[in-house]
C-alpha cells in the first residue's frame, strides 16, 4: 500500500479504484498500437538471423495476445463497473500484462546474440525501451505494470549473465533500470491517486453546498410560509379583541357586557394557545426543553386522556375506544401526554364518521402506542408535509376551529427530543394510523416511587416573594396574584431597586420571580445572582419570559433555574411557586 492510498479517505477509495481501471482501460488501445509496431520492427530485424519459426510464432503470438487484450476492453466496455467488478477487471487486466511482459522477456533468450553488437543492442534497446515507455499507460494500476515489468527485465539481466563479465555489469545495470521504474511507477500512481482524490472531494464538495443551497432555499420557502401563516393567526384574535373591546365601550346592557366578555375571553384563549404552540416549537428548536424520564404506568397517561377525549368525541358523533394496556413504559410521562394529546386532537379533528382507536402493542424492548382513525386519510404524495407548521391539507382558509396546524410539528420535535420513532400509514378515505415507539420501563422503579411520595405542606403566610420586571403592568398584576394567594409582595423594576427595597423591608427574600430581559441589557438572571450573592444562595429563583428567540432560551435554559414561559397561567405559576417554596425552609431572615 502506497503513501498516497493511505491518505485516501475511505469513502473515495472505492471510487479511486473503478477511476484507476477506467484509465488502464483508456490507455489500452495505444498499448496495443504499440506492441504490435515495436513486435513487428523486431521481427523485422532479426528475420534473417533468427529462425523463420521462432521469430513467426513469437510475432503471432503477440498478435493473438493484443487481439485478446483488445476483446477484453470491449467486454469491459459493457460491464456496468462496481467495486467487485472493478476489483475483478483490474485483475484480468493485469494478468493479461503479465503475460506480455513474459513475451517480451523470452526475446531476451530467443533473439539474444552476443557476439553482433548491432542485434545485441538493438534487442536491449527495444526491450528497455517498452518497459519504460509502459510505465506512462500502466502505471494507472501498479500491479499492471509490475506484472509486465518484472518478468520482462528479469528475463534480459538473466541472459546477459550468459555472455560474459561485460554481460554481468549489463544484467546489473538492468535490475537498476528495473527498481528505477517501479520507484517513477510507484510516484507516478500516488500523483494521479492523489488528483483523484481531490477531483472527487471537490465533486463531492459541489454536490453538499449544491444540497445545502437546497436546503437553505427549502428552509427559507418554508420560513416564509411559516411567518405568514402565524400573521395571520395572530391577527385574527388581535383584530376580533381590538372590535370586542371598542363594542364594550358603550354597552351598559348585563348581558350584552357579559357576552361580549366571553368572546373576549375566547380571543384571548385562542391567542395564548397560538403563543404556546409558537413558544413551544421556538424552545424545541433552541434545544433546552430537557426530558424528565421516568418508569410509569402506560395507562396512567391514556386514561387521563381518554378522560379528557370521549366527550369531544361522542360530541361529534365518534367512537372512542381505549384499548387496554398494562405494561410500564420509560419515559417523560408530562412529553409523553403532550404527543398523544395532539395525536388524539388530530384524530378526532380530521374524523368525520366512525371511530378513533388508541392502543399499545408490545416489539420485543419497546412498545408502540397507536392513533387509528377513519377520517378521510393523507394522500401519498402529502404524507412527508403533515409534520410542518402550520400544514392543514383541508384549511386553506386558515380556519381556527379546524386548529393552528402546529400541532403534529411539536409531535415531531418531540419525538426527536426522546428518540422516539415516529411513522405514519395512511389511505385516502380510509384513515390513518400514527404510531410512536416507546422503550419498557421496570414495574419494580414504580413501586419503589409510590412508597417514597410525600406531598409538601407549605404556607404562603409571612413568605416574601421578590418580583423584578421592567413592565409596570406585568408588576401589578403579580403583585395583586400574590397577595391574593396571601404572599407578602415586593415589587421592582430593576436589581437596583430590588436592593432598595429589600434594604428598606429588612429581611431578605423567600424567593425571586425575574423577567429574563431588563432594562439597559441586563437579565433577570444576573439579579438573582446578585441577590443570593447578598441573601444567600439558598434563595430560590423564578424567570419568567416572553422570548422566543433560540439564543435566549438557551440562555435561560441552561442558567440552572426553572424557566416559565409567558403567558403563564396562574395556576401553573403557583404550583412553580409552592415547589420553588419547598426547596428551603420557612425562616425569619
Amino acid at each position: 500500500m502506497t503513501e498516497a492510498a493511505d491518505n485516501v479517505s475511505p469513502e473515495f477509495t472505492a471510487h479511486i479504484h473503478r477511476e484507476k481501471i477506467r484509465l488502464l482501460r483508456a490507455q489500452l488501445p495505444f498499448v496495443l498500437i504499440a506492441v504490435i509496431f515495436v513486435a513487428t520492427g523486431l521481427a523485422i530485424i532479426f528475420w534473417n538471423v533468427v529462425e523463420t519459426w521462432i521469430v513467426a510464432s513469437w510475432v503471432g503470438a503477440q498478435y493473438g495476445l493484443s487481439l485478446l487484450r483488445w476483446w477484453l476492453s470491449v467486454r469491459f466496455d459493457q460491464v456496468d463497473l462496481d467495486d467487485d467488478e472493478a476489483r475483478r477487471w483490474g485483475w484480468i487486466f493485469a494478468l493479461a500484462s503479465g503475460v506480455s511482459g513474459c513475451l517480451w522477456g523470452s526475446t531476451a533468450f530467443l533473439f539474444m546474440l552476443p557476439d553482433n553488437p548491432f542485434y545485441l543492442i538493438s534487442l536491449v534497446m527495444i526491450i528497455l525501451g517498452m518497459a519504460a515507455g509502459a510505465m506512462p499507460s500502466l502505471s494507472a494500476y501498479l500491479p499492471a505494470y509490475a506484472f509486465y515489468i518484472v518478468p520482462t527485465l528479469i528475463s534480459l539481466s538473466w541472459s546477459l549473465t550468459g555472455i560474459g563479465e561485460q554481460g554481468y555489469i549489463l544484467a546489473t545495470l538492468a535490475l537498476v533500470f528495473l527498481g528505477v521504474n517501479l520507484m517513477f511507477a510507484r510516484n507516478v500512481h500516488d500523483s494521479l491517486v492523489q488528483s483523484l482524490r481531490l477531483r472527487f472531494e471537490n465533486l463531492a464538495l459541489v454536490k453538499q453546498l449544491r444540497e445545502q443551497k437546497a436546503i437553505a432555499e427549502q428552509a427559507n420557502r418554508a420560513k416564509s410560509r411559516f411567518l405568514a401563516a402565524a400573521s395571520h393567526d395572530l391577527r385574527q384574535p388581535l383584530h376580533a379583541l381590538g372590535l370586542f373591546v371598542d363594542a364594550l365601550r358603550g354597552v351598559r346592557d348585563e348581558a350584552t357586557r357579559t357576552r361580549l366578555l366571553s368572546q373576549v375571553d375566547a380571543s384571548l384563549d385562542a391567542l395564548g394557545k397560538l403563543f404556546n404552540a409558537l413558544l413551544d416549537i421556538s424552545r424545541l428548536d433552541a434545544g433546552v426543553v430537557e426530558a424528565q424520564v421516568e418508569d410509569f404506568p402506560l395507562a396512567r397517561v391514556l386514561k387521563k386522556l381518554e378522560g379528557e377525549f370521549r366527550a369531544l368525541a361522542e360530541q361529534k358523533g365518534l367512537k372512542f375506544r381505549l384499548l387496554p394496556c398494562s405494561v410500564v413504559v420509560r419515559s417523560d410521562p408530562l412529553l409523553l401526554e403532550r404527543i398523544l394529546r395532539n395525536l388524539i386532537s388530530n384524530a378526532i379533528r380530521y374524523t368525520e364518521t366512525g371511530r378513533v382507536s388508541v392502543g399499545c402493542r408490545r416489539r420485543a424492548s419497546r412498545v408502540e402506542v397507536q392513533v387509528w382513525d377513519t377520517g378521510r386519510g393523507i394522500p401519498d404524495e402529502d404524507i412527508g408535509h403533515v409534520f410542518d407548521e402550520f400544514q392543514q391539507l383541508d384549511n386553506p382558509e386558515r380556519d381556527r376551529a379546524k386548529g393552528l396546524g402546529l400541532g403534529l410539528a411539536i409531535v415531531k420535535r418531540l419525538c426527536e427530543l426522546l428518540d422516539y420513532p415516529l411513522q405514519v400509514h395512511s389511505r385516502p378515505d380510509k384513515g390513518s394510523m400514527f404510531c410512536i415507539g416507546l422503550p419498557l420501563g421496570r414495574i419494580e422503579a414504580v413501586l419503589e416511587r409510590r412508597s417514597g411520595m410525600t406531598l409538601p405542606n407549605l404556607q404562603a403566610a409571612q413568605r416574601v416573594v421578590l418580583v423584578i420586571d421592567d413592565e409596570v403592568d406585568i408588576l401589578e398584576g403579580m403583585r395583586e396574584i400574590l397577595l391574593r394567594w396571601g404572599f407578602e409582595v415586593l415589587v421592582a423594576e430593576s436589581l437596583q431597586q430590588a436592593e432598595q427595597v429589600l434594604t428598606a423591608h429588612g429581611r431578605g427574600p423567600d424567593a425571586i420571580l425575574a423577567d429574563l430581559r431588563l432594562r439597559d441589557h441586563h437579565t433577570g438572571i444576573e439579579a438573582i445572582k446578585a441577590l443570593q450573592a447578598t441573601y444567600g444562595a439558598h434563595v430560590p429563583g423564578l424567570i419568567l419570559t416572553g422570548d422566543t428567540a433560540p439564543e435566549r432560551l438557551q440562555i435561560a435554559g441552561t442558567a440552572g433555574y426553572r424557566v416559565l414561559y409567558k403567558p403563564v397561567k396562574p395556576a401553573r405559576l403557583r404550583v412553580a411557586l409552592q415547589q420553588l417554596l419547598a426547596q428551603v425552609p420557612h425562616t425569619n431572615n
